[in-house]
């Protein structure tokens, strides 16, 4: 019985974990909480983003929604490895763009056709002025007549108090008075041009050029309703989309699995609004269709406004969202009712439909585009949160009155505002910066760095001084890869396997006290990364757990330099790179390190080791000289500092030399290391002019001095006759100019300055004898 026991296998303990683990919440729009994110389809994630509306050059406003959530779905893509699903639309019907297309058409053609400047063009200009006064002053009171009446006494009466005090009334009141100030001076240019005979086309398009914005205005509300060509209003919006995408890859946001048009899904945009009215939950008026919000309210267990419930009524949030020209539209039971279709005016885009020639509206969009790949019901829907109410409110309405369901969205994400410089972003403050504008000032990694430490649904203030401290920030990682890299590469060359010799012959072992404590740090970082991903995907506390472990790794390298563990060191450091790539810093070529934009991996062996082969056996050659020709010790410890500073600086490689005599290689971006390179050498040229200076200033005090001793002491004192008469054989004074005998006491004085007299006398005939 004994033996039989013996050849079973004894039970086996099932593991008890040491801790809970953490799941991944979101903070999500519909509860206000952090909930527990539970896909409908396991791995499977459905994501639909609110994308752009494509008017205009794409601003860090836009970049604070794409960036933020590209880090979410990179994170749940690369990190947490679900199978997302991401679509997002493009809106290129819309009344902005409607107008925007209409203006620049209208624009472009007033200045193709103006061949010269003449009076007609000046006072077609200046009415358009005296329009836009009008219009867009008239929220301060008294400003359009004071600035019709004399416009140079008005702006002088514009203090900063009583500026701030329009501000309050009309947020855009300094744009305008720039958009003013900037045509009114070009119209009296225009006016002395043509004073002084000068009416060439050129002089016509700079007066059109500074009054776009005012003169774009007034020819579309003269000329707007005869704009029909469906081309201008594709041509436009199709431009935009361009430079849009060229943004994004620019910050290096992943593309769309599936992107949507809304010019592409008018038909079942149709269908979709008719099954809305056919639902109870929409009716038509006028050749418009609105979404009854009386009706849905409360009915069937439906409820309006999910997301932001005391919005509800806000007259100025629901007249923004029907946009410039559908708060023209009439026919509405009540002000909450928004327009699902719009009956089509002259100057619009305009398709036909049960209910007449018209659009749609602009909130339909969404609803009807995300339905259509992802059907009733999908796991992320995000944007902006100044989308919330009434568009993302909207959107729930319609596709849950379409369905006829209680939930069309599980998780709803909204990014935070952004902020520049502390506060809110806007042409009229002059702090409005494009995405490419940022382009210029900051990197893409740089700026997505600065994005990490940020929650993405808090509020960002995009401001200077926490770019410089990312810049530290990023230059501490750079660092930190290259040291690690170099140390590697050291071990790997010198054969130490990372180990120290001891004095009996042997070698230390590599994991001792130190690479413990490294390893826990290691564990517990991970752990405090996976904890804040998982806590609605907190980035500015993962980040500060990656520093940190940078920040101990760093100590490790610099206190045990001699003897590291490079598989504990390689582990650190690959572990700190993949964090980088899941956040989108890195990109996916480099083991360890931010690796490099350029695509290297094209080029063959030969191209890229050749300048390196070149630069090792030029070096060569001229040590082998050197040596053949006896050169002094100081001329190879030159030609190696040449090496260094020069040569491989310009390719991209750094040598540190160490304390022990060695140097420790590292691959660092040229660029980098020119820069460097030319600070050192500004460094030491300022130090070199100052040296030079400072040697002239001697060598002008020494000549000075020199240029004392020309007269000889015999004659030092004889041309002062106005104060002696006499003098002796040496030629020092015995009589005052009244024939007085100098006195004993003047006389030693004298004699002092006779002596010296000698001696700059020698000295500058002792010069003069060596030339």
């Amino acid at each position: 019985m004994a033996s039989e026991i013996s050849r079973q296998q004894p039970k086996w303990h099932l593991p008890t974990p040491s801790s809970a683990q953490p799941v991944l919440k979101f903070q999500n729009s519909l509860t206000k909480t952090k909930t527990d994110f539970v896909p409908k389809r396991g791995r499977q994630v459905t994501w639909y983003n609110c994308g752009p509306t494509v008017y205009d050059a794409s601003h860090m406003g836009h970049a604070r929604t794409y960036l933020a959530m590209d880090i979410i779905r990179r994170v749940l893509e690369d990190y947490f490895k679900y199978d997302v699903l991401f679509v997002q639309n493009v809106t290129d019907i819309d009344d902005k763009i409607i107008i925007r297309a209409r203006q620049q058409y209208l624009f472009n053609n007033l200045k193709q056709t103006t061949q010269h400047l003449d009076a007609a063009l000046i006072n077609t200009v200046e009415d358009a002025w005296k329009a836009y006064v009008s219009s867009k002053l008239e929220k301060v009171a008294g400003a359009a007549e004071s600035a019709l009446k004399d416009w140079d006494s008005f702006l002088a009466s514009m203090t900063p108090e009583e500026t701030a005090k329009a501000i309050l009334v009309d947020e855009k009141f300094k744009m305008t008075l720039g958009a003013l100030q900037t045509s009114r001076s070009a119209i009296s240019n225009a006016q002395k041009s043509l004073a002084a005979n000068d009416s060439s086309k050129v002089q016509a398009d700079a007066l059109l050029d500074a009054s776009q914005d005012i003169v774009s205005v007034s020819l579309d509300k003269e000329h707007g309703s005869e704009v029909n060509d469906p081309k201008i209003f594709r041509d436009f919006p199709a431009y935009w989309e361009d430079k849009y995408f060229e943004d994004m890859e620019a910050l290096n946001v992943r593309k769309p699995d599936i992107q949507t048009r809304v010019s592409e899904y008018v038909p079942e945009i149709i269908t979709y609004v008719q099954k809305i009215i056919d639902n109870g939950y929409a009716y038509e008026a006028q050749g418009s269709v609105y979404f009854d919000t009386g009706r849905y309210d409360g009915h069937d267990g439906h409820h309006y406004a999910k997301l932001e419930p005391w919005s509800k009524g806000n007259t100025a949030l629901i007249e923004d969202g029907e946009g410039s020209l559908g708060s023209k539209l009439t026919g509405q039971k009540s002000k909450n009712d928004f327009a699902l279709w719009k009956g089509s005016k002259p100057g619009e885009p305009t398709w036909d439909s049960p209910w007449g020639a018209g659009r749609p509206g602009w909130h339909i969009e969404c609803s009807v585009m995300a339905s259509a790949v992802l059907g009733e019901n999908m796991d992320i829907h995000s944007g902006g949160i100044d989308l919330a109410f009434p568009h993302h409110d909207n959107e729930l309405a319609q596709a849950e009155g379409y369905y006829n369901c209680k939930q069309w969205v599980n998780y709803f994400l909204h990014a935070g505002h952004l902020h520049v410089e502390g506060q809110k972003m806007s042409k009229s403050l002059k702090n409005f910066i494009s995405i490419q504008e940022a382009l210029k000032l900051y990197t893409a990694r740089q700026i997505r760095l600065f994005f990490l430490q940020y929650q993405w649904n808090a509020k960002m203030d995009f401001k200077q001084s926490s770019m410089m401290e990312v810049i530290q920030g990023e230059t501490t990682l750079k660092n930190f890869f290259d040291n690690v890299k170099g140390v590697l590469h050291k071990i790997r060359s010198d054969g130490s396997r990372g180990a120290s010799e001891l004095p009996n012959g042997g070698v230390t072992h590599r994991f001792g006290p130190t690479e413990a404590q490294l390893l826990s740090t290691l564990q517990a970082k991970q752990d405090a990364v996976h904890a804040a991903l998982c806590d609605s995907i907190n980035t500015p506390v993962a980040m500060d757990e990656i520093m940190n472990m940078v920040s101990q790794t760093n100590k490790y390298i610099a206190t045990g330099s001699k003897a590291v563990n490079p598989h504990l060191l390689n582990k650190v450091a690959t572990w700190v790179t993949s964090m980088m790539k899941i956040f989108g810093v890195a990109d996916n070529g480099a083991d360890i390190g931010f690796g490099s934009s350029s695509d290297q991996a094209n080029g063959n062996v030969e191209d890229t080791l050749m300048p390196y082969l070149h630069t090792l056996s030029g070096f060569r050659d001229q040590v082998r000289r050197m040596a053949r020709d006896n050169a002094p010790q100081n001329q190879f410890l030159e030609a190696c500092d040449v090496l260094r500073d020069t040569q491989l600086v310009d390719l991209g490689v750094s040598l540190d030399d160490q304390e022990d005599g060695s140097a420790l290689v590292k691959l660092v971006p040229r660029e980098e290391l020119i820069e460097a390179r030319e600070k050192k050498q500004a460094i030491q040229a300022e130090k070199e002019q100052k040296r030079q200076a400072a040697q002239a200033e001697r060598e002008r005090k020494r000549l000075e001095k020199l240029e004392k001793g020309r007269v000889s002491p015999m004659d030092l004192f004889k041309s002062r006759t106005d104060e002696f008469s006499r003098f002796d054989d040496q030629g020092l004074p015995t009589h005052t100019k009244d024939g007085e005998e100098v006195a004993k006491s003047r006389k030693k004085k004298l004699q002092k300055e006779w002596d010296t007299q000698k001696k700059l006398h020698d000295e500058f005939n002792k010069e003069m004898g060596n030339q």
